[in-house]
């Protein structure tokens, strides 16, 4: 059975604990626990208890680097209101500094 695969990059299974920045209501940051479960060079897929939106941006902080990513939500799943599955794309080349 062939599968239609649209990643442009092989992802890597992967748990991790993570830290990510919202803009919510007001344009307030506010930042989120996650669990990251694959990643790729071009986006990653993390699980949370915060609702996103699709085509929201997301600041992706991971205190290990210098630096942290940019990323947008592609697709989102719904797990009984109690948690959420997120696919992100990076933007591309783009680098947030720690704040």
């Amino acid at each position: 059975m062939e599968t239609s695969e649209k990643r442009r990059h092989i992802r890597e299974d992967i748990v991790k604990a993570l830290e990510y920045t919202s803009y919510q209501q007001s344009n307030q940051l506010i930042n989120f626990d996650c669990f990251v479960t694959n990643i790729s060079q071009s986006g990653i897929c993390l699980v949370t208890t915060a609702a996103l939106k699709n085509g929201q941006e997301i600041i992706l902080e991971d205190h290990v680097l210098p630096h942290t990513r940019l990323a947008t939500v592609r697709w989102s799943k719904e797990y009984n209101g109690l948690y959420y599955s997120y696919g992100l794309e990076f933007v591309e080349q783009q680098k947030v500094p720690h704040q």
